[in-house]
């Protein structure tokens, strides 16, 4: 009796049952309402009754034998398979052979009894519908998250566009505004301001172009960046040269990243190389946790070194370099390296 109350369903289990013999059919039956089960047990013998019922979404379980009139009990799986794929099914069979079964189980039964052993079927059903139910649980719990996911990459994306947006019509009224300024000083200071919002855009654009939004590909910024900015500033022939490992952040270090490298970069095309052509060697690496950003070309001079640190916008580099804990240092001793940037990072795998 206690058996029988621990395997009692809480409902009537409908259960669909290819069974060619009566008699077989009815010690099936027997033995699971012997064993506690509320069970409706459907027989069906025949390929078109077997899959014609299928399409009855109501059942829970099917148990099949594997030796039928005209079919056999694999291909019976195969329609269970293609019509209900979560229905768990499970072979009673007095024919069924080690390697069959193991073949049935690869193609997607549930698990097989004998029918000199129909004691194990009821525990075997209760089984194979706890595993569906585990099965279906997890399913369902997929479904949720990527929903969530994709009301996340949703949300993303449009946060993405309104940035973008702002970004843009911020440059838009600054570009009046300089067309518009008053005197040359007026118009290199908001040309400055255009600049540091250009490189915002850069890092947002490079933060949002498909990796996700947790990581910086800061190396490929750092080259983009000193590509465009030798190009467009003016009065400056200088050809850039590269030695970056690929490097990626937290994503919450990008706009600091980008700013501060934007200013180091525009303050040395704008100071160290006047009236002079030469090359903008960028090296980027990280070693113990240290991420070191250097530029140099193949020597500078004194006051060529001294009009860059001079003219760096102190107040701005500070500021930023204290967000990223960083260390900006202007290398006296030696001529090619015309500034270095230290900071401890966590690289993103």
């Amino acid at each position: 009796m206690a058996q029988a109350a621990a395997l009692q369903s809480s409902r009537m289990l409908r259960i669909l049952l290819l069974e060619d013999s009566a008699l077989d059919a009815e010690l099936v039956t027997e033995a699971l309402l012997a064993s506690g089960l509320t069970v409706f047990v459907e027989r069906v013998v025949l390929e078109e009754e077997f899959a014609g019922m299928l399409r009855d979404g109501s059942w829970d379980l099917v148990l099949a034998d594997y030796l039928l009139p005209g079919f056999d009990g694999l291909h019976a799986l195969a329609l269970a398979r293609t019509q209900r794929p979560e229905l768990p099914f499970v072979f009673v069979s007095g024919a069924l052979g080690e390697e069959v079964a193991v073949e049935a189980l690869k193609r997607g039964a549930t698990d097989y009894v004998l029918k000199d052993r129909l004691d194990r079927l009821p525990v075997t059903v209760l089984g194979a519908l706890a595993e569906a139910r585990e099965r279906t649980q997890k399913r369902e719990s997929q479904e949720t998250l990527q929903k969530l996911l994709d009301e996340r990459t949703s949300l993303l994306h449009e946060l993405d566009h309104r940035v973008k947006n702002n970004l843009q019509l911020l440059l838009s009224l600054i570009g009046i505004e300089i067309r518009h300024a008053e005197d040359e000083a007026t118009g290199r200071v908001l040309g400055r301001m255009r600049e540091r919002l250009q490189a915002l855009g850069a890092a947002h654009r490079d933060l949002y172009d498909g990796n996700g939004s947790s990581r910086f590909d800061v190396s490929s910024f750092a080259r983009g960046l000193c590509q465009e900015l030798t190009v467009s500033i003016a009065d400056v022939a200088i050809v850039p040269e590269f030695d970056l490992e690929a490097i990626e952040v937290e994503a919450a270090k990008a706009a600091p990243m980008a700013l501060l490298f934007n200013e180091i970069v525009v303050n040395a095309l704008t100071h160290a190389y006047r009236e002079r052509h030469g090359k903008l060697k960028i090296a980027m690496h990280v070693r113990d946790g240290r991420l070191t950003f250097q530029l140099s070309d193949d020597v500078f001079s004194p006051e060529e070194k001294q009009a860059a640190q001079e003219g760096a916008s102190g107040t701005v580099l500070k500021g930023l370099a204290r967000q990223l804990d960083a260390s900006v240092e202007w290398p006296a001793d030696d001529p090619t390296v015309l500034v270095r940037v230290l900071m401890p990072v966590q690289e993103v795998g």
